[in-house]
């Protein structure tokens, strides 16, 4: 998959601007952060990329819960 830099675009299918979707998720030991674009008067996906892959820091405990 691309590395990409998460921007907005003009949809190809109407012209509208489009701000991707961003979301972070862990897989294989890696914190992976994707965005997606998706055209908000159709709903059709446009595309999709990565924006950065991290390791996991196990080294360090998360932060305290604050709920």
């Amino acid at each position: 998959m691309n590395f990409v830099t998460p921007k907005i675009i003009a949809s190809p299918f109407t012209g509208t601007m489009v701000r991707p979707r961003v979301s972070v998720f862990t897989q294989d030991g890696k914190i992976i952060k994707e965005a997606r674009w998706y055209c908000p008067d159709s709903g059709t996906f446009i595309t999709k990329g990565i924006v950065s892959i991290e390791d996991v820091d196990t080294s360090t405990p998360p932060p305290p819960s604050t709920t």
